[in-house]
């Protein structure tokens, strides 16, 4: 099995704290689909041989600014193009702002292939929303979650940011709460980076903002994991929360080693022996496809880079890491190493060992970047 990735880099407006490649250049829109199935069209050969597309994410951006029409012609594209597994098995998520879900256009999107929303709510309370610069409101986003329902869609994301400013650990809570009211099938939560050149990071570097100290962050994290886990979500990897039979295939394809194929301008790849990014720039990207060539970047991986990026992706999950797979895949040395580090980890209980499996304990989640350093191996 494999994931099929298409980026759409459009929006009306920067969010404050975005780090992401996108862009307001919404008169390229027509030419950016054409482009981004054209590229479906090149790649064709990238994913080894044998595996077949049973997850499609159509991420960006804003994708929620496409036409249903746009979103049909680019799922019938990937069909068309890459080996699936029956339709009715796929995941096909659309991540979408929440005053883009009008009725009409939920109606609109029903009707089309997709089958999984991951609605960008980041906050339900319209001073934080208005301090990150997001063009909806508190209640825009809770009527998007409520008609995404109404309309029929069974498999729904929410995603939220802690630690901005403005923010306290009890509007924290608040949010959390008023996200499990609303029902959502998944929630993404995720601590607030501050990125050099975001506007976010220019305001506190001013003192106009002050960004929430670590200590609270650390409160915001804890109280998620305790009111999700009480609302019956699974804590299934260390930024995501599940209801049962829920997890995002998609983004477990990325901690579980499974190749990706990514299309549109910065969308990355993998196909298990490489890692490939195409140029961030989107009048470069479009020239680059419209003369039968892709602007990219490749990175071949040696044994060791594999083998940290897989520690670094499985070990976020609560699958953890597989020490058989690590012998299979990657050699007797690796695996020994990764042993010897999980049982002095173990002893710290920052780890669970069960057969082959090990994964991070409650204890070992809260300092997981000092684990993960632990089990990377330096040298080549």
């Amino acid at each position: 099995m494999a994931g099929l990735y298409i980026h759409i880099p459009l929006c009306t407006q920067r969010c404050s704290y975005c780090d992401f490649f996108s862009t307001t250049l919404l008169n390229k829109r027509v030419e950016l689909i054409n482009a981004l199935c054209k590229e479906m069209k090149m790649r064709v050969d990238y994913l080894p041989n044998g595996l077949t597309i049973q997850t499609i994410y159509i991420g960006g951006g804003t994708p929620s600014l496409l036409t249903s029409d746009e979103i049909n012609t680019l799922i019938d594209c990937a069909l068309e193009t890459f080996p699936h597994v029956d339709i009715k098995e796929m995941e096909i998520t659309m991540e979408a702002n929440p005053n883009d879900l009008t009725d009409e256009y939920l109606k609109k999107l029903s009707e089309t292939a997709i089958n999984r929303l991951s609605i960008g709510c980041q906050s339900f309370n319209d001073t934080t929303l208005k301090i990150i610069n997001r063009r909806h409101n508190a209640n825009e986003a809770k009527e998007a979650i409520a008609n995404a329902h109404k309309y029929g869609f069974n498999n729904i994301s929410v995603d939220l940011i802690y630690g901005m400013p403005s923010q306290t650990i009890d509007s924290w809570k608040d949010d959390v709460a008023t996200a499990i009211s609303l029902k959502p099938n998944h929630i993404s939560a995720y601590c607030l980076e501050l990125h050099e050149g975001s506007l976010l990071t220019k305001k506190i570097a001013k003192g106009e903002l002050t960004a929430m100290d670590e200590s609270d962050c650390l409160a915001c994290y804890k109280h998620l994991r305790e009111a999700t886990s009480a609302a019956g979500y699974e804590h299934y990897e260390i930024s995501n929360f599940a209801l049962s039979g829920f997890r995002s295939r998609h983004n477990s394809s990325y901690w579980h080693d499974i190749p990706y194929l990514g299309i549109g301008p910065a969308a990355h790849s993998y196909d298990g022996k490489s890692r490939q990014w195409n140029v961030s720039h989107l009048p470069k990207y479009l020239k680059a496809i419209s003369e039968n060539r892709l602007d990219a970047e490749v990175e071949n991986l040696t044994l060791t880079e594999k083998y940290n990026d897989y520690i670094l992706t499985a070990l976020r999950t609560s699958d953890g890491i597989d020490f058989q797979y690590i012998d299979d895949k990657f050699g007797k040395r690796f695996n020994e190493f990764a042993k010897e580090v999980a049982t002095v980890q173990l002893k710290e209980n920052n780890v669970e060992i069960e057969g082959e499996k090990c994964h991070l304990t409650e204890k070992g989640i809260f300092i997981s970047d000092s684990i993960f350093t632990e089990f990377i191996v330096l040298d080549d």
